[in-house]
């Protein structure tokens, strides 16, 4: 299936107050086919509801990564799982959420909040319907999305938020929609948003929360693609068919790598290349600007430094923001769904002593390396050699 629609999906959880794990479980199974989201509220809290929805979720993944339809998998997980007899109440809720590149969305839903449904900054209606699947009254919907809507699955934790302190009956589903819709201007990505919820929903427990909470922020959107320019051609006559080639594109983010590249865009754009003289990180070139390019940074030393940055992304999280040229390319690279890499074979035989006195690894080496970690992050890369 071609990708028309990417599914972007940010998860945040709070644990109930002295409790040390939450009792929120979610599973995310991505194929080239569909997106599809399995959330589970243990009964309680603490230890047990965590076991319990963590089997949950794990039943429904695994049957799903066999291609399992929805309606088996919600029968299977109705089965395996019993009623609590004392509080007659499932050991488990269930929601599962399939969504498709062209906008299809298969929802079934079972004793969890419902699933709401955002479209420019409006909430929209979803037409459930009831379904017995093994004995267990479930809701549910099939509906098509757009890019720029918004989808939001909540544990009861987030509904309640704040019952009888700073709201008499909880943040409430408007609560959550405000609060979404406060974020959801400021970022692009989901994860951040889904992270600001669970914020409120801490605040309106006065830092105490009262039950496990947990947000699942779910945005659609146009892919985004980006086109990395790198290293001269083999044969200089094709200089301005690669630079044609390069700048052909539209709606994309426009990366050069190299001085000798860069150079080579100016001349044959017609352009001013110019280098900022400060250094952001004094293990990494400073960057350039030409005007109608997003971003030009050196080549080889950046390339490899960028590539150690995404192998340590979650460590770089934590510290404090850089804007060298190798981050500013790792973040770029990391906003993309989809990357071009269009890589000149010329050789400079002055680098290839510099390289190897530093352990550097070659210009495509490096970019066959990122295409195998990009891959792995579930991007899709493509390599043009010229």
């Amino acid at each position: 299936m071609v990708m028309t629609l990417k599914i972007d999906v940010g998860v945040a959880s709070l644990s109930k107050y002295k409790e040390e794990v939450c009792g929120d479980t979610v599973e995310i199974v991505k194929t080239e086919q569909s997106t599809t989201i399995v959330f589970s509220d243990g009964l309680g809290s603490g230890i047990k509801a965590s076991i319990l929805s963590i089997l949950t979720t794990k039943i429904a993944s695994g049957l799903l990564k066999r291609n399992v339809s929805l309606e088996q998998v919600f029968e299977t997980i109705a089965d395996t799982l019993p009623t609590c007899k004392v509080r007659n109440l499932a050991y488990s809720t269930l929601s599962i959420l399939r969504l498709y590149p062209d906008g299809r969305c298969h929802l079934i839903e079972y004793d969890n909040p419902s699933l709401l449904w955002i479209r420019k900054k409006k909430p929209l209606s979803i037409k459930r319907k009831k379904r017995q699947i093994a004995g267990k009254e479930t809701m549910e919907a099939q509906f098509f999305i757009e890019p720029g809507d918004l989808l939001v699955m909540i544990s009861d934790g987030v509904i309640n938020a704040g019952v009888g302190g700073l709201f008499r009956l909880g943040l409430g589903y408007e609560g959550v929609i405000n609060s979404v819709l406060d974020w959801a201007i400021e970022y692009d990505d989901s994860q951040p948003v889904a992270e600001r919820v669970t914020d409120v929903v801490d605040a309106c427990y006065l830092g105490r929360p009262g039950d496990d909470s947990t947000s699942i922020i779910i945005t659609a959107r146009n892919p985004r693609t980006a086109i990395l320019l790198t290293g001269p051609p083999a044969n200089p006559k094709h200089d301005q068919d690669l630079v044609s080639k390069f700048l052909e594109y539209k709606n994309v983010r426009r990366i050069i790598c190299g001085g000798a590249t860069g150079n080579l865009v100016a001349r044959e754009m017609g352009r001013e290349i110019k280098t900022n003289l400060k250094y952001e990180d004094p293990s990494v070139p400073p960057t350039a600007t030409i005007k109608g390019i997003d971003l030009v940074t050196e080549g080889i030393l950046t390339l490899n430094k960028c590539l150690t940055k995404l192998k340590n992304i979650d460590q770089d999280k934590k510290t404090e923001p850089l804007f060298d040229g190798a981050t500013l390319l790792c973040q770029s690279l990391m906003k993309a769904d989809r990357i071009i890499f269009l890589v000149g074979t010329a050789v400079n035989p002055a680098h290839e002593e510099f390289m190897n006195s530093l352990q550097l690894l070659t210009r495509m080496e490096v970019i066959k390396r990122l295409q195998t970690l990009l891959t792995e992050m579930d991007k899709e890369v493509v390599i043009e050699k010229y």
